[in-house]
């Protein structure tokens, strides 16, 4: 089975706001907590599984517009927002929302003689997105 493409086929919004031109990472990420809970009457270590934690680790070339929209709240812990990403192969597109629940993390804007200016962030999302298929 082949693979698609990134390019054309993944968006990205933030509180309402189109940043797809200003990104070309956007990695979405579940980490799954082992809680260990083996006992001596068990033949072999046993876990359990905690609740998942999300986030979308994005990055780019820095403009302006885009730091208008994430900047203040990265600045300004604590503020959740509306995150939205969406991932297609051309005849599916799947959907994934969180709603008032999305923070700005680990906001970088990197600058090097000879390079490009640069940004990353990870949206820390709490709770489990709704997932939609169309």
């Amino acid at each position: 089975m082949a693979g698609y493409k990134a390019q054309g086929n993944v968006t990205c919004t933030y509180n309402s706001n189109a940043i797809t031109a200003y990104v070309n990472q956007a990695d979405l990420q579940s980490t799954l907590q082992q809680i260990e809970v083996t006992t001596l009457g068990d033949t072999g270590k046993v876990n359990i599984v905690d609740a998942a934690e999300w986030s979308i680790a994005l990055g780019g070339p820095w403009h302006p517009t885009l730091d208008g929209y994430l900047a203040p709240d990265a600045v300004t812990p604590g503020t959740s927002r509306t995150a939205v990403i969406t991932y297609s192969n051309g005849a599916s597109t799947v959907t994934y929302t969180w709603t008032s629940t999305a923070q700005i993390g680990d906001w970088q804007v990197q600058a090097a003689p000879g390079g490009a200016i640069t940004w990353s962030a990870t949206l820390v999302l709490s709770g489990a997105p709704n997932r939609t298929v169309a």
